[in-house]
């Protein structure tokens, strides 16, 4: 099971699915099930680190993500279909 991850944006349900790729993570911005545009990726050597630290690097990179949608950085209306 993946994690999965939601938050608001604009109005918008935003889902955050986090996906296993070779040696690392990518993290889905997803509207209704649909992958708009991928957020970030998390190298396992990334993530052991940050979890030898006490942080958990998925959360971390999450956190990220909604910064810089916020911040205009990320446009996930790429892919958005009203």
């Amino acid at each position: 099971m993946s994690r999965r991850f939601n938050f608001s944006h604009k109005g918008r349900s935003i889902d955050v699915f986090v996906e296993p790729i070779d040696e690392a993570w990518e993290l889905w911005l997803c509207e209704r099930g649909e992958r708009l545009i991928l957020g970030g990726t998390v190298a396992i050597d990334e993530a052991i680190v940050a979890w030898r630290a006490g942080n958990d690097a998925i959360l971390l990179m999450v956190d990220r993500i909604r910064a810089r949608m916020e911040k205009g950085e990320l446009d996930c209306d790429l892919g958005y279909r009203a």
